[in-house]
């Protein structure tokens, strides 16, 4: 470390680029100038939304075996601010008592209205299912494990007032962090790469994901596009398909919602390694002609948004071992190590600063003691994040994996189409 250290002080610029040029191409650009961007925005964010903006809104509870959490779910949404909700509960095939207690809050008027696929079909098949049941014009997919701040729905859909914007995602934090080790490291992730992450690619109309926890649909969007598809990764694929079909998508960072994350490092895995089988699937294979200036649909801001989410997951992961044997062959085992200790130390003065931004920007939601977290993060996001995604991109695009994946029942994957 000492080494390291010296390292960073003696260094010119030029030294500096030839020697961390990774960190000046990936993650310079990525953090340096899109926490900077925020900042400078922050002034002019509106965080009250109009008042006399109060559309009804039909909100679908869709899950599996969710008996547990349904009930608080529930009763966070009945203590929003904005009234005007349609809540259907749609159950996709339980075998524990969601559907049960679901009737009973039907019953006490806390529902309105509780729809059972009968057979677990997959969480793509029970949303489409609910939607021939809502009545209304905009149309919210939450998780039953989600609850919500009093005002998350206000804040929502005050992004939908314009009528060229077919989705906005709201915000999400992470409940459970003080659990584990590994929630607390999630929970860090999630304040820095949705809370301001999607802040920047919103604000530069590339914001590529409404996350399938908390967000809110056009309903004339959702059928010209046919509604959901089958997949592991269908929060992406149906932005994606609103994106081609020439909808925006925006952010709602004052619409708050906190969610449960994996506590264990085999569940963080687990989730991982789905989550990032479907880039390959859907970003690389399905929606590939993105990048086809001569295919009639192509935009330049879905080409941009596509290559945001390949260069910085993607390209970022692969090219990372290949700066490591770069190092290990140019410089030997002692450079390479003290070039390694220095880079660690500047990923997590990086990491430290754009955490301070967040807790600036997020609040309670980004408590300042997670901070002394930060390092420990870091040095787990780059060195074990990064091969799992590695493992994931690789047993997609050699074994397509995703296409054997149990979150989707094996009778509805074996229906879906391969890309």
């Amino acid at each position: 470390m000492e080494s390291s250290i010296a390292l960073l002080a003696q260094l010119d610029l030029q030294g500096f680029v030839y020697l961390f040029w990774h960190y000046v191409i990936f993650d310079l650009s990525r953090y340096g100038l899109s926490v900077i961007a925020i900042l400078l925005a922050a002034p002019w964010e509106r965080s009250s939304p109009d008042p006399s903006h109060r559309p009804a809104v039909s909100v679908l509870l869709v899950g599996f075996n969710e008996a547990k959490a349904l009930r608080r779910t529930v009763r966070s949404l009945g203590e929003q601010t904005h009234q005007n909700l349609e809540l259907i509960l749609v159950d996709d095939g339980s075998i524990d008592r969601m559907r049960e207690i679901g009737g009973s809050l039907r019953r006490r008027g806390e529902l309105d209205r509780v729809v059972s696929t009968g057979i677990r079909g997959g969480k793509s098949s029970a949303i489409n299912m609910g939607l021939e049941y809502a009545r209304h014009d905009l149309v919210s997919i939450v998780d039953i494990d989600t609850t919500f701040d009093r005002d998350a729905f206000e804040q929502l859909v005050a992004g939908m007032a314009d009528p060229q914007v077919g989705a906005v995602a709201g915000n999400l934090a992470v409940r459970n962090a003080d659990t584990t080790l590994m929630a607390r490291f999630q929970a860090i992730e999630y304040i820095t790469s949705i809370a301001l992450g999607r802040r920047f690619t919103a604000a530069l109309g590339i914001l590529s994901i409404v996350s399938g926890a908390f967000g809110v649909f056009r309903r004339q969007a959702l059928r010209q596009i046919g509604g959901w598809d089958v997949g592991p990764g269908e929060d992406a694929d149906i932005t994606d398909k609103l994106r081609r079909a020439g909808w925006a998508i925006e952010f709602a960072p004052h619409a708050w919602s906190m969610t449960d994350v994996p506590e264990t490092l085999s569940g963080f895995t687990h989730q991982r390694l789905r989550w990032n089988r479907s880039v390959i699937r859907f970003r690389l294979r399905k929606y590939g002609a993105a990048f086809n200036p001569f295919w009639r649909g192509f935009r330049a801001e879905n080409a941009l948004a596509m290559a945001n989410i390949l260069f910085y997951q993607v390209v970022l992961s692969i090219s990372f071992y290949v700066y490591i044997v770069w190092l290990f062959a140019t410089l030997g085992p002692y450079g390479a190590l003290t070039v390694l200790g220095a880079t660690m130390l500047i990923y997590i003065l990086q990491g430290l600063l754009v955490y301070c931004v967040a807790w600036i920007m997020s609040g309670p939601r980004a408590p300042l003691a997670y901070a002394l977290y930060v390092p420990g993060q870091i040095l787990f996001s780059t060195f074990v994040q990064r091969g799992i995604r590695m493992i994931a991109y690789l047993d997609e695009w050699i074994f397509r994996r995703s296409y054997a994946d149990p979150y989707v029942p094996s009778k509805v994957r074996d229906a879906a189409e391969r890309f």
